[in-house]
């Protein structure tokens, strides 16, 4: 039963993997270096500062800040329960990028064509798309059985989109690395999803929480 709940974030590891594997030879990495080349034509200051806008807003610092936020606030409401669970999807989602950027070791695109000037070997995936994907699908986990979540998910596949493009436009992350992030993140968000059942035996358990699972705190 467990291994059946697991099928789709083991599926999602696998192909983060093998891509990853793809992304390190010489030819897919000119492939992918002749899309940011065809991005950065398109440079003007409006979307660098939109691209910029993305890249502050998602990053670590003020990433960290936004799930503290999330979960300060979900726990106010009285749903404490669901502020663990959604702090354990966003982060998984967020950690599974940063380990797989350690075992695929992938060096960032020339530094010619960056604007943020970023170096080292953690090209794939891109943590702010990882990011950016956990945020979204958790907000589309909260907003499900409610009359917004059509509208959650349509923003939420637009700021996605959004980042994915901007990383390149930035010229720190190829293509590669941006669809590796979104197996990554949903490798991190679906394990959690899967366990959830688990995970909330846990909170019950948790002497510190003491809230009855109900309709305000699924």
């Amino acid at each position: 039963m467990l291994f059946q709940r697991l099928r789709l974030p083991a599926f999602l590891i696998v192909a983060t993997s093998l891509l990853g594997i793809a992304a390190r030879t010489p030819e897919v990495t000119r492939q992918d270096l002749r899309v940011d080349e065809a991005l950065e034509t398109l440079r003007t200051p409006t979307l660098t500062a939109v691209a910029d806008g993305l890249n502050v807003t998602f990053g670590p610092v003020v990433g960290v800040w936004i799930i503290v936020s999330l979960a300060v606030t979900l726990a106010v409401m009285g749903r404490v329960r669901t502020a663990v669970l959604v702090t354990l999807m966003v982060t998984m989602g967020w950690t599974t990028s940063s380990i797989f950027k350690q075992i695929i070791a992938r060096p960032r695109p020339p530094v010619s064509g960056q604007l943020l000037h970023m170096i080292g070997h953690d090209s794939f995936p891109s943590g702010h798309v990882t990011l950016t994907l956990s945020l979204a699908i958790a907000a589309g986990f909260l907003a499900a059985g409610t009359p917004r979540f059509p509208l959650v998910v349509s923003m939420g596949a637009v700021l996605v989109a959004a980042q994915a493009v901007a990383r390149m436009y930035l010229g720190v992350h190829y293509p590669t690395d941006v669809i590796g992030s979104m197996l990554a993140a949903g490798a991190g968000t679906s394990a959690v999803i899967a366990l959830r059942s688990g995970i909330d035996r846990w909170i019950g358990r948790a002497p510190i929480i003491h809230d009855p699972p109900g309709p305000a705190d699924r």
